[in-house]
């Protein structure tokens, strides 16, 4: 179950930062001040992607997605609760 989970959280990080950066070059075209909220506090990203939905919802998918796969992975290795 170790090999599993260690592939889970690999996995998950990689699709939650491609998610994550798809959020912030969204963020950058729309404008400035979203582009370094997103990039300073966790989770304005994914508040901008929930107001902006039609467009973003891939990125938001992929990184929420990313994080699940990356809690399962944890939790597998034996050091979630």
């Amino acid at each position: 179950m170790h090999c599993i989970g260690a592939i889970l959280v690999v996995v998950g990080g990689i699709t939650g930062i491609a998610g994550d950066w798809m959020i912030l070059v969204r963020a950058y075209r729309y404008g400035g001040v979203w582009f370094f909220t997103c990039l300073v506090l966790p989770f304005v990203g994914w508040l901008f992607a929930l107001l902006r939905m039609p467009r973003p919802a891939l990125p938001l998918t992929l990184s929420l997605g990313g994080v699940l796969l990356m809690a399962v992975g944890y939790f597998l290795l034996g050091t979630g609760t």
